[in-house]
């Protein structure tokens, strides 16, 4: 949409950065990880027990980036630089008569994988553009 509303501005930036944030905290989570397995890696009998939620960590880092690089740049990020808000809310997936936005739905798989503050970038400017955009969001 052309026309400017009164969340534009921000929307606009924190969705054009969301991709960066998403990928620092999948870094974050890398280096987390690695960090706490290393050292139980030379535990013999223990170490192996006590290493799920550091090899969660590295799983969510490695999600979180790709996610953010192949699925949120592209399709979210660069469309919010450009303020090109018709494409995000007529992006999304039919779940029988509804119509569910594509950005919210990779918003929680973020806000999942980067235990919660990767993906508010996503998830903040979503929920803005649905419940409070340019135009009324049609679930139907």
């Amino acid at each position: 949409m052309s026309e400017e509303w009164k969340h534009a501005s921000w929307v606009s930036f924190l969705g054009m950065i969301a991709w960066i944030i998403g990928i620092i905290s999948g870094v974050i989570n890398l280096i987390w990880g690695f960090v706490g397995i290393i050292p139980l890696a030379a535990i013999p009998i223990f170490g192996a027990a006590l290493m799920g939620p550091f090899i969660w960590l590295i799983i969510s880092g490695i999600i979180a980036i790709l996610v953010s690089f192949f699925i949120i740049l592209p399709k979210f990020s660069l469309k919010c630089s450009k303020k090109d808000w018709e494409y995000l809310l007529n992006w999304r997936m039919s779940l029988g008569t509804t119509k569910f936005p594509w950005m919210l739905f990779w918003g929680i798989i973020l806000e999942i994988f980067s235990y919660g503050w990767g993906g508010f970038a996503v998830f903040i400017p979503a929920l803005v553009l649905i419940f409070a955009g340019p135009r009324k969001y049609e679930w139907k």
